[in-house]
């Protein structure tokens, strides 16, 4: 077995292809189908409309995910969907990094994992957004970078007052995370790939958000931010009262009234 594995590294491009066609492969498989179709039978994967907070509008994505799933169906239906679509890429990664250890193969299985994810053959190419394969990937990479990463994502996110800054930001700081860490050009490669991967497929929900606020003047507190991406309301609660960023323009305020 040691034998095959060795002969098998000597010839690199076997293994870039097979890395890159078992990743695109597995991942393409549409966990978020799979568990809506065994917990209703039915196979009309529509988009979610859900109304936006302070408005008449209705907010729709095309995007197939967990999040689609716990939409849909709750949030124990959207988790089973999301540890799913973990598991389908970060186990393939998982046992590449352990059996060919000549080169960092494993990376190259997990992009082409995530873009499945998000582009999968098998449904014309319309998935999600990839957060959860990157999650997966990222633990099976550098588990401890990635609480480290969110540690740092939670603090300019109290900073800033921002919840989305909270909950995305650890994966635009893995690249320099990845960079200073292992200081390879494969692992930084990876990282700019999977948030490219992940903001691209969330280019139209954003710019739908920017037109609304643009059009109709609105403004939303971070408690309504909080409870639209499913972090639930006390977080963006806490972030209105307590966010530095809030505290600070409050006290900026009161200070200007007082003078006058």
């Amino acid at each position: 077995m040691n034998d095959f594995l060795l002969s098998i590294q000597e010839q690199p491009w076997i293994l870039i292809m097979a890395g890159a066609i078992i990743g695109y492969l597995l991942g393409s498989i549409s966990t978020a189908r799979l568990v809506y179709f065994m917990a209703t039978g039915s196979t009309k994967y529509e988009p979610f409309a859900e109304v936006i907070p302070h408005t008449d509008e209705k907010f729709e994505s095309d995007l197939i995910s967990a999040t689609w799933v716990t939409k849909k169906l709750g949030k124990r239906y959207g988790c089973i969907t999301s540890i799913l679509d973990m598991l389908k890429v970060a186990l393939p990664t998982l046992l590449f990094k352990l059996l060919f250890t000549s080169q960092p193969y494993f990376l190259l299985v997990a992009i082409t994992g995530i873009a499945g994810h998000n582009y999968p053959v098998y449904h014309r190419f319309k998935g999600g957004r990839g957060e959860s394969p990157i999650i997966g990937t990222i633990l099976v990479i550098n588990w401890f970078g990635y609480f480290i990463a969110n540690a740092a994502a939670s603090i300019l996110g109290y900073i800033t007052g921002s919840i989305l800054v909270l909950r995305w930001g650890a994966y635009v700081l893995l690249i320099f995370w990845f960079w200073i860490y292992f200081n390879n050009i494969y692992y930084i490669i990876f990282m700019v790939l999977a948030n490219f991967f992940f903001w691209f497929s969330m280019r139209n929900d954003l710019k739908t958000f920017q037109e609304l606020k643009k059009s109709k003047g609105l403004k939303f507190s971070e408690e309504d931010v909080s409870d639209f991406i499913l972090m639930g309301k006390s977080m963006g609660r806490f972030m209105d009262k307590y966010g530095l960023y809030f505290v600070i323009k409050r006290l900026f305020s009161n200070n200007n009234i007082t003078d006058k």
